[in-house]
């Protein structure tokens, strides 16, 4: 760190003609100007000396600050705070007010603060059980602790880069991105006063191509052979028909069934990701299902499920990849394209608005295209 102090002519008060004393602070090649409680003639600052002639008072003064600062940078030191321009200059004006942390020290306190809120309805256990796995990829990335302040923005890079071998960009992008509200957190809480996380994300552009209604229909009535996997097609085809993701489809159960006044079944269930109320009328093919297995669906893992259905996508000989999420994907387009309405749609799925619905689900596949082209092609000649 290097101080020294400045009196620029090119800020004379033409009131009375002083100028403001300033220090000028340079840490690791980046500079900042703090103004100082003095004004003092320009022409009487020796800038070679530090010193004003004949002003033992603002002489005195300009050691003080001095020593204030070189004590100032021993003690954040000490401390292992950050040491930056930006951190020093705050600490300058405002006293030292973080304290010191190790990065597993700030997980620890970040989580309980994240179990509080889930506590109390403030946030689903969806998005604390995303915050630990994030904090779970980032001690493998990093392998030890260490201390807040000594990240980097290149500890940030090995963090990212560890998790793309472990998962695709648009994924890993989304555990990035609860890390740095992680790393605002130590900012709010005076840990750092930066977040080490300086480089933007980019997604990936992925086009989710739903099934067609005709290759729902071949792997629901497709001969498979095992009742490992016909339990597997069960669940699969059951996603289809309510749009329900694979969370809530596990834990769902005979309470989840309302009847209406006109003795119509529905599935009417919160969603474990968002808390928004699904409301799903069941179908046929739902309720065969359903009766099936007695209202208590076979239980798996999302992995074990996913790992099925690509069985599943072979023995059918789907091109497209076969996974949970597929599934819900599916049910909103074919409804969209059914010609239920945008609004319908949403309830069945649970979104909290119908923007959520029309942006990712919204796709109109070249059958209803066609379609509606064709209802129209009169009017266009």
């Amino acid at each position: 760190m290097t101080i020294t102090f400045v009196c620029r002519s090119s800020k004379v008060s033409k009131k009375d003609g002083l100028t403001p004393l300033e220090l000028y602070v340079i840490i690791d090649g980046k500079r900042r100007f703090v103004s100082l409680k003095r004004r003092i003639d320009h022409k009487l600052f020796n800038a070679k000396k530090q010193i004003v002639r004949g002003d033992a008072e603002t002489n005195e003064y300009i050691e003080a600050i001095r020593m204030k600062c070189y004590a100032l940078e021993t003690e954040m030191l000490k401390r292992g705070l950050l040491l930056t321009v930006d951190t020093f200059v705050y600490a300058f004006k405002h006293g030292i007010r973080q304290n010191s942390i190790s990065t597993y020290g700030l997980f620890d306190k970040f989580m309980d603060k994240q179990l509080e809120k889930k506590n109390i309805g403030l946030i689903t256990h969806a998005i604390y059980v995303k915050y630990r796995c994030t904090i779970r990829y980032c001690k493998e990335a990093m392998q030890t602790d260490k201390m807040l302040s000594d990240l980097t923005t290149s500890d940030m890079e090995d963090i990212y880069t560890y998790m793309l071998h472990k998962m695709s960009n648009n994924s890993a992008i989304c555990y990035m991105r609860k890390l740095k509200t992680i790393l605002l957190y130590a900012i709010r809480e005076g840990y750092i006063s930066t977040n080490p996380i300086t480089f933007k994300f980019h997604k990936d552009k992925v086009e989710k191509e739903p099934l067609t209604i005709e290759e729902v229909r071949s792997i629901r009535t497709k001969e498979l052979g095992s009742r490992r996997i016909e339990n597997i097609r069960d669940l699969f085809i059951l996603q289809c028909y309510t749009g329900l993701a694979f969370r809530d489809m596990s834990c769902l159960s005979e309470k989840d069934i309302r009847i209406d006044k006109d003795g119509k079944e529905w599935i009417v269930k919160e969603r474990i990701k968002t808390g928004i109320t699904a409301f799903i009328p069941i179908l046929p093919v739902v309720k065969e299902i359903l009766v099936k297995y007695n209202y208590h669906l076979p239980t798996l893992t999302n992995q074990k499920y996913n790992s099925y259905l690509k069985e599943i996508q072979d023995i059918c000989g789907i091109k497209k990849i076969l996974h949970s999420h597929l599934a819900r994907h599916t049910c909103g387009t074919l409804l969209l394209n059914a010609g239920v309405d945008m609004l319908t749609v949403s309830k069945v799925l649970g979104h909290s608005s119908t923007k959520t619905t029309e942006a990712v689900y919204a796709k109109l596949l070249p059958e209803t295209i066609m379609r509606r082209v064709e209802e129209v092609s009169d009017k266009l000649i």
